[in-house]
């Protein structure tokens, strides 16, 4: 039986808290410091109103109380309730600054984050798992939210009523201040043993959930496979196995919050029973009113929370610091190193294309170009053909500047690429890639991805061009058919028509065509096919071959074998050559009237 084994990591790495990090972390926070500041404000006037409450507790027993004085005790509880209100207020009023603050931050990370990664090389790409750049964006970027714009300045109110809190028992009595501080201690050493060890189990708990989403959204992406090869049991098995090891973690994680919160609860009530034990015998003595030692239990259940909080700070930091770095790391990746400051617009283009000894290889791995040089003469219909691996892909994205040549340059019209614009560059190529990829929306928006500024009429008559307009007329809801997820919601065919149709409107006057018909039935391979003459028609076209039709009326034929270019010509001049072209065609590549698979892209 094979077993399949995803790597495991937890979700958010931790990173030490260092100054430089603490500092780029809220730099976040920086451009609302006026609100932050202004929270703070509140905050802190909140925390000290809390300050008042067991004054008043005090004043209640000692004074109203225990001189039965009515007026007295009615005074007071008014008092209160006003300190209430006051409290309310001020916690409302940093609440909803400190909220602002945060989603606006988030809401900030996650567009800059987007923003740079719409600009960073393809190469990057295909370097990372999607799930994983999803997350950076998403829960990172919360994470930063809950741990810079909330806990921190939390903090700042939790270490007012520490501070004050301990200052006010110190003045109130010292001795049983003393006594009340030392009962805490061991509260709080407790808390932040079993903090962590819940922290720690949490995070493997999470991972382990994570591993049985992972079969989860596999099998169900799969699901056509897992039937076809009848592997219910096994998979279902698999998921089994994955959602019984996050059980045992959760079991664990159960098991230490059973011990924690009955050892707490029983910390808690002996601190209390020793504290009331103690204060009782110098109320007794006549050292301390029945009032005072109030106070001093309510200023003690104050203060339990802040020493809790600040134990677990540190933590909180790394985590944020963790999440922070992974943002940094797709921030400080380098975006396209293509367009420097102040390139012109490349100039209305009539179409040739010209590369000029051209190297290329991928980062950490052999070079997959070798001094290629070749040119396509305006309107001419240029068919790329090798084994796969030969590079026919690689050359094809040097011309949109997808990637960068390392040796060598591209010219279009004679112009060299690179010293020009990337938006006017890759304005005036159209290109329909083999596998296509239709968004979410609606057919008409699909189709407008080509010109954003197109007409109805203008998306009507690129739609018509593209043998797609009958179809669409057919769908539920015409031209505003929601498409599903990748285009699933429509046939192969039919998303080809999509693509051939926005890369209509597009209007590129160079056009990049990793032809795509081996798949589809004969009637929609035959639309597809005459929507591709219409495409090509009056362009300079580049097509990645894959058929023989296409290839026997391409204007010239450029064989690439190991990165180099080893033939070209016509189709009748090359099998005249019987070299590499001759022998992909007379063996089982090409057969009469059927797909040339071995001729596939890369």
């Amino acid at each position: 039986m094979v077993h399949m084994r995803r790597v495991r990591r937890s979700d958010t790495p931790q990173a030490p808290v260092t100054a430089r990090g603490l500092l780029r972390l809220l730099g976040f926070v920086r451009p609302y410091a006026g609100r932050m500041l202004l929270a703070g404000v509140f905050l802190s006037l909140s925390s000290l109103v809390l300050l008042a409450l067991p004054w008043g507790v005090r004043n209640i027993v000692d004074s109203a109380l225990v001189r039965r004085d009515a007026a007295l005790l009615n005074l007071v509880a008014v008092t209160l309730v006003g300190i209430l209100l006051l409290q309310m207020l001020f916690g409302f009023a940093q609440t909803y600054l400190l909220g602002y603050v945060g989603e606006r931050v988030v809401a900030d990370v996650r567009k800059a984050v987007y923003a740079h990664m719409a600009r960073l090389p393809l190469g990057y790409f295909n370097e990372q798992r999607t799930g994983e750049l999803m997350s950076r964006v998403t829960n990172d970027a919360t994470l930063i939210q809950t741990n810079v714009t909330n806990n921190l300045p939390g903090v700042l109110g939790q270490v007012v009523v520490l501070i004050g809190g301990i200052i006010v028992m110190l003045w109130t009595d010292w001795r049983l201040s003393l006594a009340i501080v030392a009962t805490l201690v061991p509260i709080a050493l407790f808390g932040r043993l079993f903090g962590v060890r819940l922290r720690q189990i949490s995070t493997r708990t999470q991972a382990a959930l994570g591993d049985a989403t992972a079969v989860l959204e596999e099998t169900l992406s799969g699901v056509r496979v897992v039937k076809a090869f009848g592997r219910e049991g096994y998979e279902t098995a698999r998921f089994g196995s994955a959602v019984d090891r996050a059980f045992a973690l959760a079991l664990r994680r159960t098991r230490v919050r059973a011990v924690f919160v009955p050892l707490m609860t029983l910390l808690g009530f002996a601190a209390v029973t020793f504290v009331l034990w103690y204060g009782g015998r110098q109320v007794l003595a006549g050292t301390l009113s029945p009032g005072e030692l109030v106070s001093m239990l309510v200023y003690m259940l104050l203060i339990i929370a802040p020493i809790g909080t600040l134990t677990t700070l540190y933590s909180q930091l790394a985590e944020a610091l963790g999440a922070a770095e992974r943002i940094f790391e797709v921030l400080d990746t380098p975006t396209e190193p293509l367009d420097r400051p102040g390139l012109p617009a490349l100039p209305s283009l009539i179409g040739s294309v010209e590369l000029r000894n051209v190297s290329f290889g991928y980062p950490n791995s052999a070079r997959v170009l070798h001094d290629i040089s070749m040119r396509v003469q305006p309107g001419e219909v240029v068919a790329l053909v090798g084994p796969s691996g030969a590079g026919k892909t690689t050359l094809v994205n040097l011309i949109p500047r997808f990637y960068e040549p390392q040796r060598g340059e591209v010219l279009l019209d004679g112009y060299p690429v690179r010293d020009y614009s990337l938006e006017s560059l890759r304005a005036q190529i159209s290109i329909v890639p083999q596998e296509t990829l239709l968004f979410g929306a609606s057919v008409r928006e699909n189709i407008a991805y080509g010109r954003l500024d197109a007409t109805d009429e203008e998306i009507r008559e690129a739609a018509r061009a593209a043998n797609a307009h009958n179809f669409i007329q057919l769908l539920p809801d015409g031209y505003d058919t929601l498409v599903g997820e990748r285009g699933v919601k429509l046939s192969a065919g039919q998303r080809q028509r999509i693509a051939i149709a926005r890369a209509l409107l597009r209007d590129g006057q160079v056009l990049i065509l990793d032809e795509a018909t081996a798949a589809l039935d004969n009637e929609s391979e035959a639309l597809v096919q005459d929507a591709l003459e219409r495409l090509m028609s009056d362009r300079t076209t580049l097509v990645i071959a894959h058929r023989l039709s296409t290839v026997e009326r391409a204007d010239k034929i450029v064989v690439l074998d190991r990165g180099r270019i080893v033939e070209q010509g016509t189709h009748r001049e090359l099998l005249d050559l019987e070299g590499l072209y001759y022998r992909l065609y007379t063996r089982s590549f090409f057969s009469a009237g059927e797909t040339a698979a071995s001729l596939a892209a890369e």
